[in-house]
């Protein structure tokens, strides 16, 4: 899968995608960067982010357990987030915004689809024993 953001800037989201979600910096060149992560490939590019991002992607982990650690590790780096994930309310699922506001969505419900596991999970993003706030959460 490949994902293009125009953002605002470069530095930020690439520091941002790279120590926060867990992303690899593969390169760049002028005004635009390539992150992979698992399956996943984004491109990052000077320009002008949308005021409401309409899309969002993201990815699933393995259990809701793990999914309420995540969420109380971005809680305590004050990352911006959305609601907690919340069993009783059904909410499988939080999102964590980037730099311009970009929604990622975490969940750990996964799609099985006829032809294959539909969601990867490979290199998900966990606390690290012992973190601080700032030390990189990635697990690639």
């Amino acid at each position: 899968m490949h994902i293009h953001l125009a953002v605002s800037d470069m530095k930020t989201s690439i520091d941002f995608y790279t120590t926060v979600l867990g992303f690899f910096y593969d390169h760049g060149i002028s005004e635009i960067a390539w992150l992979t992560r698992c399956n996943l490939m984004l491109t990052l590019g000077q320009g002008e982010p949308p005021k409401d991002p309409q899309h969002y992607f993201g990815w699933a982990v393995e259990s809701m357990a793990e999914l309420e650690e995540l969420y109380e590790h971005f809680y305590r780096k004050r990352q911006r987030l959305s609601a907690p994930p919340s069993t009783e309310e059904a909410r499988y699922y939080f999102f964590i915004y980037d730099p311009d506001g970009y929604p990622i969505v975490i969940s750990f419900e996964q799609m099985e689809h006829p032809w294959g596991r539909g969601v990867c999970t490979c290199g998900a993003v966990e606390p690290e024993a012992g973190d601080d706030q700032n030390s990189s959460v990635s697990k690639p």
